[in-house]
């Protein structure tokens, strides 16, 4: 068994240590030893203004999450800004019990918020294996992407850090639900919620099992939801409609 939480915020836009604060806040009332996800650019939101220096406070915000994911022994999951040679990458990060485990930049960007003017994209997307968990990732407008979701397919559980805008929820909750019918797999999804910098972001977070089920549900407001699962579930589901052939 493994418990599964989502955490659902709305971040103030720029305010970095402020956003750090609440997600800590957040994560002390986690489950000892979880699975966490985290919206997109949680630490920021998309503050092009000041992104350079959002890219350079993405280490010391890691150095604080490492500290509890040790503490509590949480693998946490959500997508910062990062800063490489070539430019700016809007990356998902994995910490697992105080540790980097593993990176992915976001392939396709949004253009509705001009992140192909200020991010650089991602090529690469792996299947991670966590403590013997197969996990993938999709990052917000990646969800749109059946290709994407079905290179994924050896996933046990799909983990989805979103910023989705408000007037597109009901897509939210259609494609959330399809790509967990589609890869029979859990599917775990964190966005922000309410305004931010001007734009309204959808909320509704959740987390579905391999049938496509709603395990638990969140549609607006600051929001941790936590479901324990039985991982062996994706097996019994691939065994019973063997689509993966």
């Amino acid at each position: 068994m493994l418990n599964l939480a989502v955490l659902q915020f709305r971040p103030v836009l720029g305010r970095v240590e402020e956003n750090l604060r609440r997600v800590m806040e957040m994560l002390m009332s986690v489950k000892d030893g979880s699975l966490v996800a985290l919206p997109e650019m949680w630490q920021c939101g998309f503050d092009y203004e000041r992104l350079d220096r959002h890219a350079d406070a993405t280490g010391e915000v890691l150095e604080e999450l490492k500290k509890v994911s040790a503490e509590k022994g949480l693998t946490l999951i959500g997508t910062y800004p990062t800063k490489k040679e070539k430019g700016i990458y809007n990356s998902a990060i994995i910490l697992e019990r105080g540790q980097i485990r593993g990176f992915r930049h976001k392939i396709k960007l949004f253009p509705l918020y001009e992140e192909p003017r200020h991010f650089l994209p991602g090529a690469e997307n792996p299947v991670f294996e966590l403590s013997g968990l197969k996990v993938g990732i999709l990052i917000c407008f990646e969800l749109r992407f059946p290709e994407i979701s079905q290179s994924l397919r050896e996933a046990e559980l799909l983990v989805v850090p979103s910023m989705w805008g408000e007037g597109r929820k009901e897509h939210l909750r259609i494609l959330s639900r399809a790509r967990a019918i589609e890869n029979q797999c859990f599917l775990m999804l964190s966005s922000a919620w309410g305004e931010v910098g001007g734009e309204r972001f959808a909320g509704c977070s959740g987390i579905y099992g391999p049938w496509g089920e709603v395990l638990a549900f969140s549609e607006k407001g600051d929001s941790l939801i936590q479901v324990e699962v039985d991982l062996e579930e994706v097996e019994r589901v691939r065994r019973l409609i063997p689509v993966q052939l």
